[in-house]
């Protein structure tokens, strides 16, 4: 099986059509659809932790997550399905490069996991992680 780690930043929107984030425990029950939307048609495990932004005094949140996969295209259409956005695009920084997808719902980072035991220790930082099977 291969692995990948995902960053998604997902934001909702509200009756006056003004976006807002989700709610930690929204946020918890999109990414548990995710998951049950991914095992329709592969055999994937999934690994998360919801993280609170540190920068902003506000309650936003993002997900980051370790995803044991086989198919690679029907991950890929997932993730941009659950932002809505269609495009992929590879970008490059001082870390290295990684996928990028944005869209109407929010955005996906997804990136090879070159050290795996450094970004398990970055998902337990502040809790420990929830694994879906």
């Amino acid at each position: 099986m291969n692995r990948i780690g995902v960053l998604i930043r997902k934001w909702n929107y509200g009756t006056n059509g003004r976006k807002h984030n989700p709610s930690r425990k929204n946020l918890n029950k999109q990414i548990l659809t995710l998951h049950r939307k991914l095992k329709k048609k592969d055999n994937v495990y999934t690994e998360y932790s919801i993280e609170k932004d540190t920068d902003i005094d506000i309650n936003r949140y993002h997900v980051h997550l370790i995803i044991h996969f086989n198919d690679e295209n029907h991950l890929n259409n997932r993730l941009s399905n659950f932002i809505g956005g269609t495009e992929w695009k590879i970008r490059t920084n001082n870390k290295g490069s990684f996928n990028e997808c944005n869209g109407k719902y929010g955005f996906v980072h997804t990136d090879n996991l070159r050290d795996e035991l450094k970004y398990r220790n970055y998902l337990n930082k502040y809790e420990l992680t929830t694994t879906l099977i």
